[in-house]
């Protein structure tokens, strides 16, 4: 079957596109080389379909639902037909496809990189066809049609219906033969991935990913990061709409992306939304949020998308500060209990976000998510979030289930792709389970390192000496992180700043980011500098380089210990190196499962 987009349906505007979109799925075969897209957005038109054949190259198909006899008079511009009591003149349909095809010649001419002459050099031939799919092709040519439009380029109920050879023939064979020969290529091609990719971003903008630009980074790697979302992403990414929907999916699947790419996208397929909240527990991650959709041209502020941590949403609710220095969890709850109670009656955010987006949705308590709920309206859309194997703040991640929150639909990422396989293999043993094949989608990369120093003061030594070695061999500063269990060890009280002053002596700039509320606040992962940081603070972000330390006072068996650990190991995305002091915790129950090189001589 074609990959379709999207890959459900349940709102199809008419029965003859619902018929050709389930034909498209089941004959354009294999999935791996036939895309469809669904009534996609091209320069603010909407074409039926556009088929991507490995053969034909673009195929943009407009679909008609008419009946032979209903068709009076055609030309090559247009056709009158009877409908009901009236007469009316409609657009002929190669002509109607003939002009999405200009937009989207336009669309893709705008993007693609000058070829011969300084013309835009696409990638494959773009060519435009029809579908009617309640007249048969010898009604085609019966009521005129067939004298006024190319009949090559038409598919008819012969076509489409059961016992059609296009849908019989299992192996796809029939279909990509017929395209090949009635929408030959314009010239030769051969598709690339990254050219798919590109086409994809294209068609359906929403799946471009542009990430922020971190401070150090050449200009090659900056271009490098203009990535697209997978077929999965893709789908998740057009199917939401009203309504409540749980993302659920492993660290670096992709799912804060898609959140961002919600909130640009749904004012755009929903007139009823237009401000847009969203929200998280950690401080930290606010501002890559806010710089992922700036990279996109989201509008933000209060007419637009705003980005608030919770509590700072709870101050907004209650019309006061919260004094977070040194407060324990039972004001936290007292603050979200008061926060449903102003809630309960009139309140001035009661229905002021149409939409409300939740990341890191595993932080939040049941009571949470009704203080999230209250402020939605009726035709508010919700969308949360959350990867289990991540909930560091609350017992289990309760608070959003179909039995506290009526109507709540759960999609689900399999595959992580921001860490390599061998983080992401380490990552799983760390959970207690063996790597599955979701956990190997990622690059290939070295294997996880290890650092033994001899004391608690020797290790802070050793890893500035170490991450000042891979500033000096070319990684910038901005990608590089330093995350910590606790913020002592067995010789040092003030690790955190041992390390800054450590790092600044070698002539590395570090930033303390979790010193205090203002720092997490105020972080800006696009600095460049190297961030010092707990594991907590930093959930959500990542690092092309991760040094973790303190997993040597952690306890090998107690479950929220090693949600904690894997956390911090997927931070990494290329390299990772397990810093240790003494030999204990679930750093000496991992060490054997370690292969890649030691950074250490008496280790």
């Amino acid at each position: 079957m074609a990959t379709m987009f999207p890959a459900e349906n349940e709102a199809f505007t008419t029965a003859g596109e619902e018929t050709v979109y389930r034909f498209l799925r089941r004959a354009a075969r294999p999935d791996a080389v036939f895309l469809a897209w669904y009534s996609p957005d091209i320069e603010d038109r909407e074409p039926d379909f556009i088929l991507l054949s490995p053969d034909s190259g673009l195929i943009v198909l407009e679909v008609k639902d008419w009946l032979a006899e209903q068709v009076l008079e055609a030309d090559p511009k247009s056709a009158l037909l009877q409908i009901g009591p009236r007469r009316e003149r409609r657009k002929q349909p190669l002509a109607q496809a003939r002009e999405y095809v200009n937009s989207l010649l336009s669309l893709l001419g705008r993007h693609a990189p000058e070829g011969a002459g300084g013309k835009a050099a696409l990638p494959c031939p773009v060519t435009w066809g029809a579908v009617f799919p309640h007249m048969r092709r010898e009604e085609f040519a019966a009521c005129g049609l067939g004298e006024v439009m190319d009949g090559g380029r038409v598919l008819c109920w012969d076509d489409l219906n059961e016992d059609s050879p296009l849908l019989r023939d299992a192996s796809g064979q029939r279909l990509r033969q017929w395209l090949a020969e009635h929408f030959p290529p314009l010239f030769p091609f051969s598709l690339t991935p990254a050219q798919v990719a590109w086409l994809r971003g294209c068609i359906f903008p929403v799946v471009r990913l542009d990430l922020p630009q971190r401070g150090g980074v050449s200009v090659p790697e900056q271009a490098a990061t203009v990535l697209a979302l997978d077929h999965e992403q893709e789908n998740l990414a057009r199917s939401f709409g009203p309504g409540k929907t749980l993302i659920t999916g492993p660290a670096g699947s992709g799912k804060t992306l898609v959140l961002a790419h919600q909130a640009w996208n749904l004012p755009r397929v929903d007139r009823r939304i237009r401000r847009i909240l969203i929200t998280c527990y950690n401080l930290s991650l606010v501002g890559y949020i806010r710089r992922l959709l700036a990279r996109k041209g989201v509008s933000l502020g209060p007419d637009g998308v705003e980005v608030v941590p919770f509590y700072s949403l709870c101050e907004r609710i209650l019309g006061e500060r919260l004094t977070h220095a040194n407060e324990g969890g039972d004001y936290y709850e007292l603050v979200v209990r008061e926060s449903l109670e102003r809630l309960a009656g009139e309140h001035p955010l009661k229905g002021r976000w149409d939409a409300i987006l939740v990341d890191e949705g595993q932080d939040f308590s049941p009571d949470m998510a009704r203080v999230l709920l209250s402020l939605l309206p009726e035709h508010g859309s919700l969308t949360v979030a959350q990867d289990e194997h991540q909930c560091l703040y609350q017992p289990d991640a309760g608070g959003w289930t179909p039995a506290t929150i009526p109507g709540l639909k759960t999609r689900r990422l399999h595959r992580q792709y921001r860490s390599t396989r061998q983080i992401a293999a380490l990552a799983a043993r760390v959970l207690g389970r063996s790597p599955q094949e979701a956990d190997t989608a990622g690059a290939d990369g070295p294997e996880p390192r290890r650092l033994a120093s001899a004391d608690g003061r020797a290790q802070v030594e050793d890893v500035a000496a170490a991450v000042a070695e891979l500033v000096r061999t070319g990684v910038p500063m901005s990608e590089i992180a330093v995350l910590y269990v606790r913020n002592r060890n067995d010789a040092v009280d003030n690790l955190a700043e041992a390390l800054v002053e450590a790092l600044e002596a070698r002539g590395v700039l570090a930033r303390w980011a979790a010193r205090d509320t203002a720092s997490k606040r105020g972080y800006d992962i696009t600095t460049d500098s190297v961030t010092i940081s707990t594991i907590h603070s930093a959930k959500g972000l990542d690092y092309a380089q991760v040094f973790l330390l303190g997993l040597d006072d952690l306890a090998p068996h107690d479950e929220r210990t090693r949600r904690l650990a894997h956390v911090g190991v997927t931070r990494a995305r290329e390299g990772l190196t397990l810093c240790t002091s003494r030999a204990g915790g679930l750093a000496a129950a991992l060490k054997d499962t370690l292969k890649g090189e030691s950074l250490c001589k008496n280790c």
